[in-house]
């Protein structure tokens, strides 16, 4: 906890939104390091997101097609549109930030999350965001997923991705709703392939484990 920061644990309805609160405070942190002060654009990820490709083709490519790295001007942040998008418009697991703009829109987005504490989604208060972008004076821009982005869904839908060897830049395995769908067993190859592990290191059983599974409910690593 942060000198003056009120994290309102009690706060909120949902366990969750307290720990995604914390996404709205990237700048803050980096601010603490004075070894990160040379960097002005940040990519976060979310510790459910694996990097199945080259990183830096893909923000290279989104750079290009939104002009990310131009609009220098225009307080920003960049997020992948939700695959959900009847109910929500953008998701919080990846997120582009300049690190000299970008903070009055974790502001205005962490003044919606505590506005309404009853959510259990932070999509939801990046949904009010949006919807008072121009009092609010932000920018949150929604990026088409196209071949950037994958959400695999069940045992065999990895179990092709696998057999196909072709993964995608980010593939987002959510702890909650899809990673229950999936057996240990096939997620342990899947995680192995993505990080190109040799025989040896697939033998000690000891990476790519921070995925929550529905029947340990805890973190394992």
């Amino acid at each position: 906890q942060r000198e003056g920061e009120d994290i309102l644990y009690d706060h909120f309805a949902a366990p969750a939104i307290k720990y995604k609160r914390f996404k709205t405070l990237l700048i803050d942190y980096m601010d603490d390091v004075p070894e990160l002060d040379p960097i002005e654009w940040i990519y976060y990820l979310d510790i459910d997101i694996l990097v199945g490709a080259p990183f830096i083709t893909m923000a290279k490519a989104l750079n290009k097609k939104y002009y990310i790295r131009q609009r220098f001007g225009t307080p920003s942040v960049y997020m992948f549109k939700d695959p959900n998008p009847e109910k929500f418009s953008l998701n919080s697991g990846f997120i582009v930030l300049n690190r000299r703009t970008s903070d009055q829109c974790l502001d205005t987005w962490r003044n919606a999350i505590d506005i309404h504490p009853h959510s259990g989604f932070d999509q939801a208060s990046i949904n009010y965001v949006i919807e008072n972008e121009y009092s609010n004076h932000c920018k949150m821009v929604g990026l088409d997923v196209e071949d950037y982005l994958t959400y695999p869904n069940g045992d065999d839908e990895l179990i092709h991705v696998i057999f196909e060897k072709h993964f995608s830049p980010l593939i987002h395995i959510f702890n909650s709703c899809f990673a229950k769908k999936v057996s240990p067993e096939v997620m342990g190859e899947f995680v192995a392939d993505v990080l190109d592990l040799n025989d040896s290191e697939r033998e000690e059983h000891k990476y790519g484990k921070s995925v929550i599974h529905p029947s340990t409910a805890k973190w394992s690593r």
